[in-house]
Order: C-alpha cells, then sequence, then structure tokens
C-alpha cells in the first residue's frame, strides 16, 4: 500500500499547516510552518523504511536551506527586497531547498534510493509547500529568471543519461518546477490547481508502480494497467491536447506579456527536449513490454509509434507558430 494510516493522518496535518501558511500574512509564520511540514515529511519517508540515507540527506539540505532563509531574515529584515545579495542568498536557499540546479544533484541521488511512495512525497508536498513560500519573498529578477532557463535545459539534457525510471522522475520532478514557480509569480489560483491534477496523477503512477513493484522495467504489468500508465504519462508529461499541456500553454500564454521572445522560445526548446526523452523512453517500454509479454514481431506498432512521434512534434510546431501569430 502506498499510503498507510499514519501517512494519510500526518498527511492530513501537512494539510492543514498548508492552509495555515496560505492564510497567514506574516512572513515568520509562514516559515514556522513550512518547517513544521518538512518535519513530518520526513518523518513519513523515515517510518518502516530500511533505507535511512533518503531521510538523513534531505534533513541536512532543508536545515542548510533553512538556516540561510533565518539569516537573511534576521540580519536585514527591514531591507530584504532593497538588497541584491540578500535575493540571491534567499533564491540559493529556494533552490537548495527543492533541489534545483546548481543543486540538483543531490535530490537526484535520493531517487535511486527512494521508494515510490517517498517519490510521491518528495515530487508533491516537499516541492510546493517551499515553492509557495518563497514566492512571497522573490521575485522574478534577470539572474533569477537565468536560472530557471537553465535550470530546464540542463535537466532536459541530463535526463537521458544512464536512464532509470527513477532518475526519469527526479529529472521531470526538477524540470517541473521551474513551471510551478512561473505559474505562482502570475496566477495563485492556477497554480492550486495545477498542483491538485499534478499530484494526483502522480499519485496515481505511484500507486501502480509500488503495487506492480516496478523499477526499471514494466514486466509485472498486467496489459490494461501498461496502456493506463502510459496514458497517466502522457498526462503528466504535458504532451499536446491534455490538460496539463493546455494550463502550460496558458502559462506561455501570460509570459508573451511580461517576457521577451528568446525567453520563452528557450522555455519551450527545452520542453521539447524533456518531451523528447519521454518518447525515448516510450519506445523503450514498449519494445520491452512486448517482446516479453506477447513474444511477437512488433514492426507494426513501432511504425505506429514513430509516426505518432512525428504527428506530435509537428502538432508543437504548429502550435508555436500559431502562438506566436497571434
Amino acid at each position: 500500500m502506498l499510503l498507510d494510516k499514519l501517512s494519510i493522518f500526518s498527511l492530513m496535518f501537512i494539510m492543514l499547516y498548508f492552509i495555515f501558511l496560505l492564510n497567514s500574512s506574516s512572513i515568520m509564520i509562514q516559515w514556522l510552518m513550512m518547517e513544521f511540514c518538512t518535519i513530518l515529511l520526513i518523518s513519513i519517508i523515515n517510518f518502516k523504511s530500511k533505507n535511512k540515507i533518503v531521510s538523513i540527506i534531505y534533513f541536512m539540505i532543508s536545515s542548510i536551506s533553512s538556516l540561510l532563509l533565518i539569516m537573511v531574515i534576521s540580519i536585514n529584515y527591514n531591507q530584504l527586497f532593497l538588497m541584491k545579495m540578500m535575493s540571491v542568498i534567499l533564491m540559493m536557499s529556494m533552490f537548495l531547498k527543492i533541489g534545483m540546479f546548481p543543486f540538483c544533484f543531490w535530490m537526484i541521488y535520493i531517487y535511486k534510493f527512494s521508494s515510490w511512495k517517498q517519490i510521491f512525497i518528495i515530487s508533491t508536498f516537499m516541492k510546493f509547500i517551499p515553492i509557495y513560500f518563497f514566492s512571497s519573498l522573490i521575485f522574478m529578477t534577470p539572474i533569477f529568471l537565468y536560472f530557471l532557463i537553465f535550470n530546464n535545459f540542463f535537466i532536459s539534457l541530463y535526463t537521458n543519461l544512464e536512464f532509470s525510471m527513477k532518475k526519469l522522475f527526479g529529472c521531470s520532478s526538477i524540470f517541473n518546477s521551474t513551471f510551478f514557480i512561473f505559474i505562482i509569480q502570475f496566477n495563485k489560483t492556477m497554480f492550486m490547481l495545477f498542483f491538485f491534477i499534478y499530484m494526483l496523477i502522480f499519485f496515481i503512477m505511484s500507486f501502480m508502480l509500488e503495487f506492480y513493484n516496478i523499477k526499471n522495467n514494466f514486466f509485472n504489468f498486467s496489459k490494461k494497467s501498461f496502456y493506463l500508465f502510459i496514458m497517466m504519462l502522457f498526462i503528466y508529461s504535458s504532451f499536446p491536447l491534455f490538460l496539463t499541456f493546455m494550463m502550460k500553454w496558458e502559462l506561455i500564454y501570460l509570459l508573451n506579456f511580461y517576457f521577451e521572445n528568446n525567453i520563452i522560445f528557450f522555455l519551450l526548446l527545452s520542453s521539447f527536449m524533456m518531451v523528447w526523452n519521454y518518447f525515448i523512453m516510450f519506445k523503450l517500454l514498449i519494445l520491452k513490454f512486448k517482446f516479453y509479454k506477447n513474444n511477437f514481431y512488433i514492426n507494426n506498432e513501432l511504425f505506429m509509434l514513430n509516426l505518432f512521434m512525428y504527428i506530435i512534434i509537428f502538432m508543437y510546431l504548429m502550435m508555436f507558430m500559431l502562438f506566436n501569430l497571434m
């Protein structure tokens, strides 16, 4: 079972703390609520887990991030938004907390040792709560924007090196963090909606991977479960015509009013590169699944898969052209 009774009870408290965080205007109260949530989440990860590496590393990194944050607030609270150096430290504190570039390697490392239950918690609550907290402290400065864009470029290139399912989800979570940061800067209601959809889809996939004990292959999946998982992965990956894609496209539309076209272009290009990583994964998964489950020739299936890949790429290009011509 992905979540036991104790974990569900702890998550209920986390949601309660998160509601307090949403309704508080005090930075110190928000910080306390975030740290309470972090402690509860670490306890959930550590409970009934034979491998303590994940909780230890996350606790150490989170403590360093919190110390940096407290140092900035306590030293110069009144001029927090006026000093560029303080803004950079706050930015580094957030990137360290949620595992974004240049502090992404520790996050990818702990994904390799995590169970699917731990991956679900790390990829959802442990990212959304800090992102919401830091959104009230950090402005969209040029250096902050460049780090976000470079984060997506680096992750989209790094994902396909030494492929594994857990590494893929870790890199995808880091990649999507950029979009969540952009969304919350412009529309918090849209952020909450995206958060709920993302968490629901990730929960379904994590439950299936935990239930079938999937690591780097899909041999244990039944045929129906395999196709259901592929569909969930399409939605999670924000492929065109799915709801998550439409929400990201709405974000791109909003960004068009505030940033130059070259920034939007690089963001779309990194998204295209990440989508290509998913195409490679789909091809490998279908090859393995068909070979071990059915043991027959799959030339027609491969042809249809390649055709579908080119159709999706064409749709991306057409929508990009239409968007820029409007």
